[in-house]
């Protein structure tokens, strides 16, 4: 399991706490000076609402950057009376192209799709083809386009094309991003509810991401070409529901599988959802559990889907593989929970009617509903408040003036962060100052970094100003779409702090224990004679 999986969870201030698989204290994530109303989130991607329901985009704890190359390829024909020229046949590709001729690309066509973006360097030309160097023009030469090329050229060589490259990088790195909304005043249809996944679709192509949306208007977005490397897409493009199906959650699990609760309580789910049609292609109806409730939350796992009823009942949707997407029937669990959140392994976390966190326990193939809940017990650590002699601006002055005012660059920080937070992004440094905003455009991702830098490693750093407290907060809502926990690392999530103390009083955990212990000190012992012996 990777170090770094951790379980998300907002308290009833909006602050997001992350507990580690192999930790056993909730450790408050970097405040991003607003509250978040709903967080969705995978390895490494989270999606989130903020307070002022704009949609928020965290791309963290990545081991390098995200750097995309951009290729152009110039292409010129050799002619009778005289040499090779950009006057090509009718027949022929475009001067400007791509590498396979269908599309017109020119340079000065290719913009940063986001301020987010940064250019490394200007158009530089390619000087290798297939390991072998080639001269400072960077030609490659033969006898049609649709031909083979080589770095030569020949006495038959009637075309030749060379490749101009630009690499961009992705600067929101360890940043919130706000996501471009639907129209230009945002709150005229402002989302409320968004997630994250299909990140584990069969035959999908490597970093493949799906991101779903639900507005307040009840209109279903699925957001266009998503991927690890392209993070915050490209474009929303509306769904269509039949007349009179207004949305009011959503959620996509790891296996691409939409599931969309409606306010009438029936539940849509999207079908013949694949890699190469990410956006399905038909609804079908799932009707509520029981006549007289109606399904107000649910979480989709990898083959398993789970839901909240109206009276707060737990319910577990049977019969789902990759076959049958929507299942059979509904199973009733003689439990009441506020919301429950499903890992990419089939696991369950749940937010209960008192506000506790719980993990159902000994959930597998021939139990799939588990056993029971277990409360999860780990301590809080609160960094200790420190006192601001500035007053902090609000994010909705610059909110409101954004739009208005295009032209102008928006913050990528808020007052009073301190230099300690600032982050080192494996590549060049780029001010933020000079990041580049363009025009608003719905169909562009543009939006500014906001708030406090995520630190990398905030997730597993102690800090000496932080103190143990037990959890005096009440929890709105646990997402666990991040992690794959196993029960053999996280059972100390489940003992209490007077628990862990006691556990070695038993006088043979203690025999086991100084064992354990001497012979720890042999090896150390042993290594550092064969250290001196070398």
């Amino acid at each position: 399991m990777n170090e770094l999986q951790c379980v998300l969870a907002i308290n009833n201030y909006g602050k997001i706490f992350t507990l580690s698989a192999f930790d056993d204290q909730w450790k408050p994530f970097p405040h991003i000076g607003m509250d978040l109303k709903h967080i969705s989130a995978i390895e490494n991607y989270m999606w989130s609402i903020g307070g002022d329901n704009q949609t928020y985009l965290l791309v963290h704890n990545l081991d390098g950057a995200i750097r995309i190359k951009e290729e152009v390829y110039e292409n010129e024909r050799w002619m009778p009376v005289g040499s090779f020229s950009k006057r090509l046949l009718p027949t022929d590709r475009y001067c400007w192209s791509s590498e396979n001729g269908k599309e017109e690309k020119l340079m000065e066509n290719i913009k940063l799709p986001s301020f987010v973006w940064q250019w490394e360097h200007d158009w530089k030309l390619e000087t290798t083809f297939e390991e072998n160097d080639l001269d400072n023009n960077g030609w490659t030469y033969a006898v049609d386009f649709c031909a083979k090329f080589y770095p030569t050229k020949r006495w038959n060589s009637c075309v030749r094309r060379r490749k101009w490259y630009r690499n961009r990088i992705y600067t929101g790195m360890n940043s919130w991003c706000i996501i471009s909304p639907l129209h230009k005043d945002f709150t005229q249809e402002p989302f409320i509810c968004v997630s994250i996944g299909g990140h584990k679709i069969p035959e999908a192509q490597l970093g493949v991401i799906m991101v779903w949306a639900v507005t307040a208007q009840g209109r279903i977005f699925y957001r266009k070409n998503v991927n690890k490397m392209w993070p915050e897409g490209c474009l929303w493009v509306c769904v269509p529901t039949k007349e009179g199906s207004e949305s009011r959650y959503i959620d996509c699990g790891p296996s691409g599988s939409v599931w969309v609760v409606l306010w009438s309580g029936v539940i849509l789910v999207r079908k013949e959802v694949s890699a190469e049609t990410p956006q399905g292609k038909k609804w079908i109806m799932v009707e509520s559990p029981e006549a007289d409730s109606k399904i107000t939350q649910l979480s989709v796992g990898f083959q398993s889907v789970w839901a909240i009823t109206n009276d707060s009942r737990v319910w577990y949707r049977k019969g789902i593989d990759q076959n049958l997407s929507e299942g059979t029937c509904w199973v009733k669990l003689n439990t009441f929970m506020f919301s429950v959140s499903v890992t990419p392994n089939d696991q369950v976390f749940s937010v209960g009617l008192d506000r506790h966190l719980y993990f159902r326990s000994d959930i597998s193939k021939n139990y799939p509903t588990g056993k029971k809940w277990i409360h999860i017990q780990a301590s809080i650590e609160i960094e200790q408040p420190k006192v601001q002699e500035t007053k902090q601006e609000g994010i909705e002055s610059w909110i409101s003036s954004s739009f208005t005012e295009p032209s102008h660059s928006a913050p990528t920080r808020l007052v009073g962060n301190d230099s300690k937070n600032n982050l080192n992004l494996n590549a060049k440094e780029i001010n933020p100052s000079q990041r580049r905003v363009s025009a608003w455009s719905p169909k562009l991702s543009i939006g500014s970094l906001i708030g406090m830098e995520a630190k990398p490693d905030s997730f597993m750093e102690i800090k000496s100003n932080i103190s143990i407290k037990k959890p005096k907060t009440f929890w709105s809502s646990v997402v666990g779409g991040s992690i794959e926990p196993d029960v053999c690392f996280i059972s100390q999530w489940f003992n209490s702090p007077n628990d862990r103390e006691t556990i070695f009083k038993s006088k043979w955990r203690r025999e086991i224990l100084d064992k354990l212990i001497v012979l720890r000190l042999k090896e150390k012992e042993f290594q550092q004679i064969t250290s001196f012996a070398l």
